[in-house]
């Protein structure tokens, strides 16, 4: 049975002045490679955090939002990346807030937030219909067959994985280490 973390948890693991990887030269040559540069294209990262994903994504030329429903998460990456023309943070739910006031993108990305996702398959449609023709839909997860039994809750199963993969033009999969699994998702 997947945890369901409350926006308090999530307020206090951040407040608490904790964070979760930062992207690896590994991740982020793998990326480049099977993503590419964003050459001033947009890009909305869901579950941003405290900004380091999306930051990355803003040095590699894309135009981000970065999105968290932590204030506490919100608060930090603005303090440490600022706001900017080319890289904003906003507090917002991708499950329960509105996704129409967002333009389609030509990226959205979800890293290690998306086994947290109750709802995937309508997170999955909102996706869909929020990407640009051709846009891509970046993952990075653990999956809970390669996390220790204690931890499993916080990676996807195999039936996620098959939901996740279906319905794209194009799927590329990489592993990035033991645990984590990357996704880029054509549309």
């Amino acid at each position: 049975m997947r945890t369901v973390v409350a926006v308090d948890e999530w307020n206090a693991h951040y407040a608490a002045g904790r964070d979760f990887r930062a992207v690896t030269s590994e991740e982020g040559g793998a990326f480049d490679l099977n993503v590419g540069q964003g050459e001033g294209r947009s890009a909305l990262d869901i579950g941003c955090g405290t900004g380091g994903f999306a930051s990355f994504l803003r040095d590699q030329g894309y135009l981000v939002t970065g999105a968290d429903y932590s204030e506490a998460a919100i608060s930090t990456a603005v303090a440490r990346y600022g706001s900017t023309a080319s890289l904003s943070f906003r507090c917002w739910n991708a499950e329960a807030d509105s996704w129409v006031e967002f333009p389609r993108h030509d990226l959205i990305s979800c890293r290690l937030g998306y086994a947290f996702i109750q709802g995937k398959g309508e997170s999955l449609r909102s996706v869909k219909s929020h990407l640009s023709p051709g846009g891509v839909f970046y993952v990075m997860t653990p999956h809970s067959d390669k996390l220790p039994p204690a931890r499993s809750d916080i990676g996807v199963s195999v039936e996620e994985v098959e939901e996740l993969r279906f319905g794209w033009s194009s799927v590329k999969e990489w592993t990035l280490d033991a645990q984590h699994v990357c996704y880029a998702l054509t549309l």
